[in-house]
């Protein structure tokens, strides 16, 4: 039976008890520390948890709006506020969670920011010779920055044209994907990524990770993303240019190195191949992410089109 002095305890308290028995990764804690402090804290900390009620939540949220806080941060906010409060209705610190039916402001969806051929050739070119082959693996597999500077060798199956994404680098170093994401995965690589990848890799062990520093003096080491960035990524990018489809040269676009991933799922669409298949390519937790992509299939508008086309008699406009 739930003791109702239960209730009387702080959400501060309650969040201190909950922080330390949660289970995440330290870049996660890192992120979700930073939003308590600015937007949960300063409003819930020294309210009872029996006192608050669902009203009390959605006040909550337009009060974050009002403030112009954004619509990705506020939703960040209120999770992090819902689990706390899940937490304590498993706990009978309360009897039900005031974090039901919250209206919350939508979220903008951007889309995708990709590269042509002609835009990806023109970076390739620019990149120095140990980065080609990274960049073009990226483009044609798709794989996250993290999990491209994680790559070890022995996950290349050069027989099958295969490699399998199981460690990723990260600011603490390398590690494995749980076993349960979909992030864990299989990606096929054309014949000529695998070419260029054996001639990048056949000196090196079988436990090597494929894509280390080569700075003299400090070659081998872990891939820092911010000095990749920094140091490769960018001046490729302000170096590169194309031309246009009226011939004219123009500069590529300012696009991060998480464009190659777009980069490779954009191609994939264009060509034909469904969501679902770019979904477990990409390694997507959820189809929704992958949708963001569905305006460039090639029959995206097909339907509407061939409706509009069987009209008997379309309206017109004298010439």
């Amino acid at each position: 039976m739930r003791d109702p002095r239960a209730g009387e305890i702080t959400f501060r308290e309650w969040h201190d008890r909950w922080w330390d028995a949660r289970i995440v990764e330290p870049r996660t804690l890192r992120g979700d520390a930073s939003t308590i402090k600015n937007h949960v804290m300063p409003y819930w900390a020294d309210w009872e948890m029996r006192a608050v009620t669902r009203m009390d939540v959605q006040s909550w949220i337009r009060s974050l709006v009002e403030k112009g806080v954004g619509a990705a941060a506020i939703k960040r906010a209120y999770n992090l506020t819902s689990s706390i409060m899940r937490a304590a209705v498993d706990d009978d610190v309360i009897a039900l969670s005031p974090c039901r039916r919250i209206d919350l402001p939508q979220i903008a969806v951007k889309p995708p920011q990709w590269f042509t051929t002609d835009q990806a050739q023109s970076i390739l070119d620019e990149l120095p010779a140990p980065w080609k082959t990274m960049c073009l693996l990226g483009v044609y597999t798709g794989l996250r920055w993290g999990e491209l500077s994680g790559l070890h060798r022995h996950r290349i199956d050069q027989r099958r044209s295969r490699l399998f994404v199981v460690e990723v680098n990260t600011k603490r170093g390398i590690k494995e994907y749980p076993k349960s994401s979909r992030s864990r995965r299989e990606v096929p690589l054309p014949a000529h990524v695998l070419e260029a990848l054996e001639r990048h890799i056949y000196r090196l062990d079988r436990d090597a990770v494929v894509f280390t520093t080569v700075t003299k003096g400090r070659s081998g080491r872990l891939l820092d993303d911010g000095n990749w960035r920094r140091q490769t990524w960018w001046p490729a990018i302000e170096g590169a240019r194309y031309f246009d489809d009226d011939g004219e040269q123009q500069l590529v676009p300012h696009y991060p190195p998480h464009s190659m991933r777009h980069t490779c799922a954009s191609w994939l669409v264009q060509k034909g191949v469904s969501l679902y298949e770019v979904q477990h390519l990409l390694g997507h937790e959820s189809f929704q992410t992958t949708q963001r992509y569905a305006h460039l299939q090639p029959d995206a508008h097909k339907a509407v089109l061939g409706a509009w086309e069987r009209m008997e008699t379309p309206l017109t406009i004298a010439a």
